[in-house]
């Protein structure tokens, strides 16, 4: 079986993660690196979740030391049941492979306040208010 390396499609900063070996590989290589992930669960059929692929995008691109993490939730099953992903779409910060922050639904400006605070390398907890 081949294994993608972490980089997007094209010009893309988001990794389509296409098995539960490649999720395994990506958490466990961003918890080596002390990197974090942020991870869009959704589906090809969801409107809601295809509408955040922008804005995913482009947190993507302006954060490079965070890995983004794209799931489809019909494609790989287990991950998504593992996480107890019921809604689409839904989006979980994950530092050193534990869940720090979980958001559901097509929220951009909670998105980008959990990635902006992931990102700060001094943040040891989220304060959600």
């Amino acid at each position: 079986m081949e294994i993608q390396q972490p980089r997007g499609v094209g010009n893309s900063k988001v990794v389509k993660v296409q098995s539960e070996e490649a999720w395994e590989l990506f958490t466990n290589q961003a918890s080596n690196e002390g990197r974090p992930v942020v991870a869009h669960f959704g589906a090809s059929w969801c409107v809601t979740s295809l509408s955040m692929n922008y804005k995913f995008e482009e947190l993507a691109q302006t954060h490079p030391e965070i890995l983004f993490l794209y799931v489809d939730v019909d494609d790989i099953q287990s991950v998504s049941s593992k996480y107890g992903v019921k809604a689409m779409p839904t989006f979980f910060l994950i530092k050193n492979k534990e869940v720090v922050r979980k958001i559901v639904g097509a929220n951009p400006d909670e998105l980008k306040k959990l990635v902006d605070a992931s990102a700060d390398p001094f943040e040891t907890q989220i304060v959600v208010e």
